[in-house]
C-alpha cells in the first residue's frame, strides 16, 4: 500500500501542461511567440503541479515568468490527448510583449500543435465583442464590470480597488476571486455554473436568514449567478487552535439551530434532501452500487469489501436510520462539504462558505464529518473531539433532552458517511457512476462505512458483556 510520505512525494512530480492564450485587452489581440515555420506561431507552454488549483497556479507561473498579471478567462480542452488552452487576459496596463519575444496574432495564425480546430472557434468568440456566448467569466473586461457592480452595491464606504486579483477559479461560468481594495475588506466575487449552479441559491437562501453566519455578501447577481463578499479572517485549514474549532462547532449549532424545522424552505432553496427517510430509502441502491464496485476492483492495495459484508452493512444502515427517525432529531441545515477549509475565523468569530452541499436533513451529520477532519489534523484528537461534543451538546441541549442528543452522536458516524457518498444523488443515474475514478472514491467510501460500523459492533458487544 502507498504510504502518505509515498504519495506526496508522487505528486511533487506530477505536472500537467497548459498552452497559454494571452489577450490584449484593450486591442483585443491574442499574442503568440514565433515558429518554427513562415508566419507559423505558437503558443507558450506553462506547466503547473496537477493537484492544485489551475487558475490560481497559471496567474502564479505567469507573473513569475513574464512579470504580468493576467485573469484566467477561460479553459479550452481539445479531444484526445491535446494541450489544454488557458485564456488569459492580461491586467498589466502597460508591458513590453516584444522584448519578451512576443508577437501580434490571429487564432488563424497559430499553429495545429498548440491549438486544436475545436479551441480556436471558442478562442475566436472571447476576441470577438460578442457577449452573448452565455459566460460570463469568459469575456474581455468582466473584471471591470464586476468592480462596478460592487462600488454601486456597497453603501457604507468607498469601495476604491488596487488592481491586486487572486483568482483560485475561473473560466466560463465559474469564478473565484478576490479583488483587493486600498481601505476596508477586500472583496471576493464567486460565480457558479452547472453542475453547481444551486448553489447560489442555497447562498441567497442563507444570506437573506442567516447573514452573521456567513461572509458578508454584499451583492448578488441572478444573470451571473454570482454573489460578491467581504473578505473574513482566514480559514481554519491554517489553524491549530482547539479554540478556533470550539468556536466554529458553537457557531455551526447556532445556524443549524436557527432553521430547526425549516426543511420546506431549505429544499425550496435547493438544499438537497437528505432527510432521514430519504436517505433511508436510497441505501439499498447504494449498497447494490458499491457492491458492483467492489467486483470491478482491480488494485490489491485495499481488500474489496464481500458482498455478504456489503449486506450486513446494509441492514446497519437500516438500522441507524431507524434509531434516527425514533429519536425525533428536528431536521435543519447540513453543510454536507464541511471542512476546516470552508470554515472562516478571525479570532473572535467564524463564519461558513462553500454551500454547494448544503441539504436539509439530520444536523448532526455536519458535526460527526467536521469531527473527521479534526481527528487527521491534529494529534491529540480524542481530546479535541471530546471538548467540542461538549460545546455542541451544550447547546442543543437548550432544546433536546440528552437521550436524543447521545443516540444520535451514536448513530450519525455511520449515516454522515452514507450521506456524504449520497450527495445529490444524481449520480446513481448518469454516467459518473461508471467512470474509475469515482468508483475508486466510492469503494473507499464504502470500506469507511464498514470500519465504522466495525467499531459500533464491538462497543455493542463489549457493553453487552459486562
Amino acid at each position: 500500500m502507498t504510504t502518505g510520505e509515498e504519495m506526496a512525494d508522487i505528486r511533487t512530480i506530477e505536472h500537467t501542461d497548459y498552452r497559454i492564450a494571452l489577450l490584449l485587452p484593450d486591442s483585443r489581440q491574442l499574442l503568440g511567440i514565433p515558429g518554427s515555420g513562415p508566419h507559423v506561431v505558437e503558443l507558450p507552454v506553462v506547466c503547473i503541479p496537477l493537484w492544485e488549483r489551475p487558475a490560481e497556479q497559471l496567474t502564479k507561473q505567469i507573473e513569475d515568468r513574464w512579470g504580468i498579471r493576467t485573469i484566467i478567462l477561460d479553459t479550452l480542452v481539445g479531444p484526445g490527448s491535446e494541450t489544454a488552452c488557458a485564456v488569459a487576459e492580461i491586467r498589466t496596463s502597460s508591458w513590453d510583449f516584444e522584448h519578451e519575444g512576443f508577437c501580434v496574432a490571429q487564432p488563424e495564425n497559430i499553429g495545429n500543435l498548440s491549438l486544436g480546430e475545436v479551441q480556436r472557434q471558442p478562442l475566436r468568440a472571447i476576441l470577438g465583442a460578442n457577449e452573448s456566448n452565455g459566460k460570463a467569466f469568459s469575456r474581455i473586461g468582466w473584471i471591470e464590470e464586476a468592480q462596478r457592480w460592487i462600488q454601486s452595491s456597497v453603501n457604507d464606504h468607498e469601495v476604491i480597488f488596487t488592481g491586486e486579483t487572486r483568482q483560485l477559479n475561473g473560466g466560463g461560468t465559474f469564478c473565484l476571486l478576490r479583488l483587493g481594495t486600498q481601505s476596508g475588506p477586500a472583496y471576493w466575487i464567486k460565480g457558479v455554473g452547472e453542475p453547481n449552479a444551486h448553489e447560489f441559491a442555497v447562498t441567497s437562501y442563507l444570506a437573506a436568514n442567516c447573514s452573521e453566519y456567513l461572509p458578508r455578501v454584499v451583492a448578488m447577481r441572478k444573470d451571473w449567478n454570482a454573489w460578491a463578499m467581504e473578505d473574513f479572517g482566514s480559514s481554519l485549514h491554517h489553524s491549530d487552535s482547539l479554540d478556533d474549532f470550539k468556536r466554529a462547532v458553537y457557531q455551526l449549532a447556532g445556524l443549524q439551530k436557527r432553521l430547526v424545522g425549516k426543511s420546506r424552505e431549505l429544499l425550496a432553496a435547493q438544499c438537497a434532501d437528505h432527510r432521514t427517510v430519504i436517505l433511508d430509502s436510497h441505501i439499498d441502491e447504494i449498497i447494490d452500487y458499491l457492491n458492483g464496485a467492489m467486483r470491478q476492483q482491480t488494485s490489491a492495495k485495499a481488500p474489496a469489501l464481500s458482498t455478504f459484508r456489503l449486506n450486513e452493512i446494509r441492514s446497519a444502515l437500516h438500522g441507524a436510520c431507524s434509531a434516527l427517525q425514533e429519536l425525533g432529531i428536528p431536521d435543519s441545515l447540513i453543510h454536507n462539504d464541511i471542512s476546516p477549509g470552508s470554515i472562516l475565523g478571525d479570532g473572535t468569530n467564524c463564519v461558513f462558505t462553500d454551500w454547494c452541499e448544503g441539504c436539509a436533513g439530520c444536523p448532526f451529520i455536519t458535526f460527526e464529518q467536521l469531527c473527521s477532519h479534526v481527528s487527521r489534523k491534529t494529534g491529540d484528537s480524542e481530546s479535541w473531539i471530546r471538548s467540542l461534543k461538549s460545546v455542541y451538546i451544550s447547546r442543543w441541549l437548550e432544546c433536546l433532552t440528552e437521550r436524543q442528543i447521545e443516540g444520535a452522536l451514536e448513530v450519525c458516524p455511520l449515516i454522515s458517511v452514507l450521506s456524504y457518498l449520497y450527495g445529490r444523488g444524481d449520480w446513481l443515474h448518469n454516467s459518473r457512476a461508471s467512470e474509475p475514478e469515482f468508483m475508486s472514491y466510492s469503494r473507499s467510501l464504502g470500506r469507511h462505512m464498514d470500519r465504522i460500523a466495525k467499531l459500533t459492533e464491538h462497543r455493542r458487544a463489549t457493553c453487552g458483556s459486562r
